[in-house]
């Protein structure tokens, strides 16, 4: 494969998922990986699970009447398709010449050849939630011999949406298997959700907890939410980049009308999100990662475990939601080495947000402003609005001078009123009583500060 030493995680990660756990040596205990994106944490789970299963031997039923679906005892349970295609061909590629086999298993495809596979025989099946389910409750796999059970994105797979799926495929799984969990980012109430589900589980942490790649530079563009799409525009016009570039967006609708916007002016585009075919998305990944399409527009369906090589600018269109989604995201630009940058645009509505990403992540970024030529790239009606906004912008703000000028000049002339009654007041006569400091003229005899004379007797 290429790989001649262990990253960080790896060189922590695969001695202690190796260390036997009690009398069996094929019994590994309850393990937490974190580390940044992009730093090797499939293979960190992958080489030991190999290793393990090459070691220990499927269990043996009896002859022809053994049930195939006995041999299954690893399972990787990832949140998207794409992450489960991604690792299951990276486990092929590691398992490849020996007898281990793997199957991906996921929706929005046709269940009975994913049935078909796993029924002659698999030792690891790399799952969606929702489709491992759907295979349990068919019998067409069966979690009775399972030795191993991994979560990748485990944030993910842990929230509130993934929860309940995960739970009711482990709950099918035999008591004591051990479960181990990597992710980038692992915020403090999955954290302690975590450790209620793994027995005395040992962290491995690795890195900066919840922070994006160092090999990254970050930009932040303050702009209007009509903007957005001419900035990115002119933004790609001037970046010298000629493929490579990932726009994320924060839904789906969102994704069609930049992909319009781009191929209008006919910059080639490829489209992933969630209500596509799981064919389409293939197809859309495999011409963007082949250099045939230069942008991938795309919701958070693609911004874990995506890895393309090629990725070299990341550009949040919409800031994400959660400041751990920001991390994965920007951790798709030059995903395991290489330089990377990464863009993000923030509206007025979404500085709660971006004050989020940076509270979390602290990432180093640059201010950039929106590019003067921006309303090159305006369609005609967006510039006519955009020109009467600022028209009744002018209006308010002039008619808000104005205001604040004629209060000046009232108070001016209160003030100057004040003054010139004060000049005109007769003023009041009073003895001054010598020694003191008065304007009062003294005689010709007494001499100043000398004071009021005693009398004797």
């Amino acid at each position: 494969m290429g790989i001649s030493a262990p990253t960080p995680i790896q060189s922590s990660f695969i001695p202690a998922a190796l260390e036997p756990e009690g009398d069996s040596p094929f019994r590994s205990r309850d393990l937490i990986g974190l580390a940044p994106t992009g730093t090797g944490k499939t293979l960190a789970y992958g080489i030991p699970l190999a290793d393990m299963l090459l070691r220990h031997k499927p269990v043996e039923t009896g002859g022809r009447r053994r049930d195939p679906r006995t041999r299954l005892r690893a399972l990787v349970l990832v949140p998207t398709r794409e992450l489960a295609q991604q690792v299951a061909e990276e486990l092929r590629t590691l398992v490849r010449g020996s007898l281990l086999r793997v199957v991906a298993a996921y929706g929005k495809v046709a269940l009975a050849p994913q049935a078909e596979a796993i029924a002659k025989g698999v030792d690891i099946v790399v799952a969606t939630p929702g489709r491992a389910r759907e295979l349990i409750e068919l019998d067409a796999m069966t979690l009775a011999h399972l030795l191993y059970v991994v979560c990748d994105e485990a944030d993910r797979m842990l929230d509130m949406g993934f929860l309940p799926q995960v739970e009711w495929v482990l709950s099918r799984a035999p008591e004591g298997r051990a479960k181990w969990l990597l992710s980038a980012t692992l915020p403090r109430e999955v954290e302690d959700l975590v450790h209620k589900r793994l027995a005395k589980p040992k962290k491995i942490e690795v890195g900066v907890r919840n922070a994006a790649a160092v090999h990254l530079s970050h930009k932040r563009m303050l702009v209007e939410e009509d903007l957005k799409t001419p900035a990115l525009l002119s933004l790609l016009g001037k970046e010298d980049l000629r493929r490579g570039i990932v726009v994320y967006c924060g839904s789906r609708r969102r994704t069609g009308w930049v992909a319009g916007a781009l191929r209008r002016h006919e910059v080639s585009t490829a489209v992933v999100h969630g209500d596509r075919s799981q064919l389409q998305r293939e197809k859309a990944l495999e011409s963007f990662a082949h250099g045939r399409c230069r942008v991938l527009v795309a919701t958070d369906v693609a911004a874990r475990g995506l890895h393309v090589p090629g990725i070299r600018l990341v550009v949040n269109y919409d800031v994400p939601m959660s400041p751990e989604e920001w991390i994965h995201r920007v951790g798709r630009a030059g995903h395991g080495g290489g330089e990377g940058a990464s863009v993000t645009f923030v509206s007025p509505e979404e500085r709660a947000r971006w004050e989020s990403v940076v509270q979390l992540a602290q990432p180093s970024w640059d201010a950039i402003e929106v590019p003067d030529d921006v309303e090159n790239f305006m369609r005609d009606q967006d510039r006519v609005r955009m020109a009467r906004a600022r028209l009744e912008e002018a209006k308010v703000i002039e008619a808000f001078n104005a205001k604040e000028r004629a209060e000046k000049d009232k108070a001016k002339r209160l003030k100057e009123a004040a003054r010139k009654r004060k000049m005109q007041a007769p003023r009041r006569d009073s003895r001054q009583m010598r020694g003191t400091l008065s304007n009062t003229p003294l005689p010709k005899d007494v001499k100043r500060g000398t004071g009021v004379k005693r009398r004797d007797g």
